[in-house]
């Protein structure tokens, strides 16, 4: 296990650091940057520069001062919302080498902390806030649920374990638009339908269980479960398969979607097979021969 210290960035390897997630705009005095957990974009100024600049770059001092110098030290860049910063995916066994190191069980009371990697520090975490601490990085291959077993755990599950229908609709929502929105109260009967079918074909093809592969990029696993998961999930259907109905009723999100997710979405449902059509009432979507 990790101790407490904090290795600063040499000089060289804070400014590539800074070149490659900030980005400051003379004219308007924006500095955004990247926060490396959530893999998104966001406005700093002294009040939250701490919770978006890691210990590692920015060092010890007056939240004030930091945000000076990382904004005198920022790329002068242009934001690109289409840009990232730093957002590696680990596999399999970075993931088991992190929790070995970086999760720890404490008592009095009873819980389960992590090493912030912004923050430099450990921090609780529970299921509702690990996403706020724990580096999509390592939870983006399995989804939030998974990811959250295995901290749990303190062990890394097997990768394709006993997913159910509606964890297959948790992950493909997780990595189209985010964090889920909590499900209705009210479950959908249709659902649990489909899920006792699913249920029987995943019972026969354990039955002759393929040799072990290596742990699939996101974009593969998307766009493996993608098809599958929409097909089954279709079949229930009797009426048009519209964007409203797969994001509400399959997905279990929020609808309208926001422009970036409705770019995302449209184009899994692409790449999965299906097509756009419309008629004199909607759009909507139907399987590709």
């Amino acid at each position: 296990m990790r101790d407490d210290a904090v290795r600063m960035l040499s000089g060289p390897n804070q400014r590539a650091w800074l070149m490659r997630n900030t980005r400051y705009n003379p004219k308007t005095e924006r500095l955004l940057v990247w926060n490396v957990i959530t893999w998104k974009w966001c406005m700093a100024g002294p009040e939250n520069i701490l919770e978006l600049c890691p210990l590692s770059v920015r060092g010890f001092g007056d939240p004030g001062d930091i945000w000076k110098d990382v904004r005198a030290k920022s790329n002068s860049q242009l934001y690109d919302p289409q840009q990232r910063g730093d957002a590696p995916v680990h596999n399999q066994e970075k993931r088991r080498e992190w929790l070995r190191e970086s999760r720890r069980r404490k008592c009095l009371p009873e819980r389960i902390e992590i090493f912030n990697v912004i923050q430099g520090r450990w921090v609780v975490v529970t299921q509702e806030n690990l996403a706020e601490h724990y580096s999509r990085s390592y939870w983006e291959p399995i989804g939030l649920r998974k990811a959250w077993e295995e901290i749990e755990a303190g062990a890394v599950a097997d990768p394709e374990a006993e997913l159910t229908l509606q964890e297959h609709a948790e992950f493909l929502a997780e990595h189209l638009f985010g964090t889920r929105c909590k499900s209705p109260e009210t479950p959908d009967e249709r659902i649990s339908v489909i899920a006792e079918d699913f249920y029987s074909a995943r019972e026969e093809q354990e039955r002759a269980p393929p040799p072990p592969q290596p742990l699939p990029t996101s974009e593969e696993r998307l766009d493996a479960r993608m098809p599958e998961v929409l097909e089954i999930w279709a079949a229930s259907q009797t009426g048009h398969i519209t964007s409203r109905l797969v994001v509400e009723g399959l997905l279990q999100y929020q609808w309208p979607l926001s422009r970036i997710h409705q770019r995302a979405f449209a184009q899994a449902m692409q790449q999965a097979g299906w097509t756009s059509r419309r008629n004199a009432k909607m759009r909507f979507w139907v399987k590709n021969d």
